[in-house]
C-alpha cells in the first residue's frame, strides 16, 4: 500500500444539520452512510485516504461570486426567522439555521477545489455536494446554494482554472449550472439526464448548446425513462471522451447524483453500479491525461438509502486508488449495523458488483444524431 493518499474525502457531520423537514424527500443522512463507507474501508488498510480539515462554511463573498447579494441576504434572513418559508415555489423550504447549513455544504466544495487544486490529493470526493439546482437569485429542487457553482466561479474567477469541465450524471437535469454558464466559454458542460418532458425540471434539451463563447460547450443527453446501462454506455463511449480532448480542461468535476439508478423513488431511469463506475473511471483517466490529474467529485440526489450509500462508497473507494467491488464482497458489519440503526430497514450485505454487460442499445444512435446536428459536428 502507498503511503501517498490517492484522494481526499470531504465530510462534515454538521452537514447532516442541512435537514429540509421529516417529510422532505431530500437528506445528507444516505451520503453520510456513503462517506462512512468508503471511510470504513480505507481505515480497514485498503490505501490511505486524506481527511481536509476543519472544514468551514462559504462566506458571503464567496457566495455572491455566483449568487446574487438580495439572494443571500433572503436565505440569511430565513434562516434567522426559521418559519419555514418555501425559497422556491414550494420544495425547498427554509428552515432554522439554513444559511448556515447550505453555506458549509458549500465550505466543503470549496475544500475539495482546495484540495486539488493545491498541496492535497489531485482527487476529492464530497458527497454531501452536488446541490445543482440553485439560480443565482433562487433556490430550487431542494437546494439552497449551488455548491458546485460557486466553486467554479471561485475557481475561474482567480484564474487558478482556465478551463473547467463539468460533467453532471444526476437523473435530474443541472440547469442551475449549465445556465450559470451558458455563455461562458471557459466550461465545458456535460449533462446526462432523464428527459425533461418527462420529469423536473423540464430543461436540458439537445438543442440547448450554450450562447455567445459557451456555445457549442453546453452538451445536454435527455435519455428516455427506461434508459439503463447499455444506452448511457452507448453514448457516453462516443461523445464524452473526444469532447473533453477537444477542451483540455484543467480541471473536472463530475455531478454524481444517484437517482438514476434502478429503483430510486424519483427518476425513472435503470443505472446499475456498472454507469457510476464507468463514469468515474473515464473521468479519472480524463484527468490524468489533460487535468494534472484533478478531478472533483460531488454527491447529488438518490432517494433510496441503499443505494445512494453503496453507489457513493465505491465512488469513494475507486477515486482513493481502489479495486471496483466484485460479485460476493461483504459490506463492513460496522458499517451494516450502522446502516440499520439510521434508517431503520436492513441493511445491504454486499457491495452491488459493477460487471454488468453493456449489450446493445436501442436509443444511442438517435440521441448521438441530435447531438451531432445541435452541435453541427459529428462523433466517432
Amino acid at each position: 500500500m502507498t503511503d501517498v493518499p490517492a484522494a481526499a474525502l470531504v465530510w462534515d457531520d454538521r452537514f447532516l444539520s442541512y435537514d429540509l423537514g421529516r417529510w422532505h424527500p431530500f437528506s445528507e443522512g444516505p451520503r453520510k452512510l456513503g462517506a462512512d463507507l468508503v471511510a470504513q474501508w480505507a481505515a480497514a488498510g485498503e490505501v490511505p485516504l486524506a481527511r481536509p480539515a476543519p472544514l468551514r462554511a462559504a462566506t458571503v463573498d464567496e457566495l455572491t461570486r455566483f449568487h446574487t447579494p438580495s439572494y443571500v441576504r433572503r436565505v440569511t434572513e430565513a434562516g434567522a426567522a426559521g418559519h419555514g418559508e418555501p425559497l422556491d415555489r414550494g420544495d425547498t423550504p427554509s428552515f432554522p439555521g439554513c444559511d448556515v447549513a447550505a453555506a458549509r455544504i458549500v465550505g466543503g466544495t470549496l475544500a475539495a477545489f482546495s484540495t486539488v487544486l493545491g498541496e492535497g490529493p489531485s482527487r476529492a470526493f464530497q458527497p454531501g455536494g452536488g446541490l445543482h439546482h440553485a439560480r443565482p437569485d433562487e433556490a430550487s429542487g431542494f437546494c439552497i446554494y449551488n455548491d458546485v457553482a460557486v466553486a467554479l466561479s471561485c475557481a475561474l474567477g482567480a484564474g487558478t482554472v482556465r478551463r473547467a469541465a463539468y460533467v453532471d450524471i444526476d437523473v435530474h437535469h443541472g440547469d442551475g449550472v449549465m445556465y450559470g454558464f451558458y455563455d461562458d466559454g471557459r466550461l465545458l458542460d456535460i449533462d446526462f439526464h432523464q428527459d425533461g418532458q418527462t420529469i423536473f425540471p423540464g430543461t436540458g434539451e439537445p438543442e440547448e448548446i450554450g450562447r455567445g463563447g459557451g456555445a457549442g460547450l453546453k452538451v445536454n443527453v435527455p435519455l428516455p425513462p427506461g434508459a439503463g446501462d447499455a444506452d448511457f454506455a452507448a453514448v457516453w463511449d462516443r461523445i464524452v471522451p473526444p469532447l473533453l480532448e477537444e477542451h483540455r480542461p484543467d480541471l473536472i468535476v463530475l455531478q454524481c447524483g444517484v437517482d438514476g439508478h434502478l429503483g430510486d423513488l424519483l427518476g425513472r431511469l435503470r443505472y446499475r453500479a456498472a454507469t457510476y463506475e464507468r463514469a468515474v473511471r473515464t473521468l479519472m483517466d480524463a484527468a490524468d491525461r489533460w487535468a494534472s490529474g484533478r478531478l472533483v467529485v460531488t454527491g447529488g440526489g438518490g432517494y433510496e438509502a441503499a443505494n445512494v450509500a453503496r453507489t457513493l462508497g465505491m465512488v469513494g473507494r475507486r477515486l482513493a486508488g481502489g479495486p471496483a467491488p466484485g460479485h460476493g464482497e461483504v459490506l463492513p458489519d460496522a458499517w451494516r449495523d450502522h446502516f440499520t440503526e439510521r434508517t431503520g430497514s436492513v441493511a445491504p450485505t454486499e457491495w452491488e458488483p459493477v460487471e454488468l454487460p453493456a449489450g446493445p442499445s436501442r436509443i444511442a444512435d438517435g440521441l448521438v444524431g441530435e447531438l451531432e446536428t445541435a452541435l453541427g459536428r459529428t462523433f466517432p
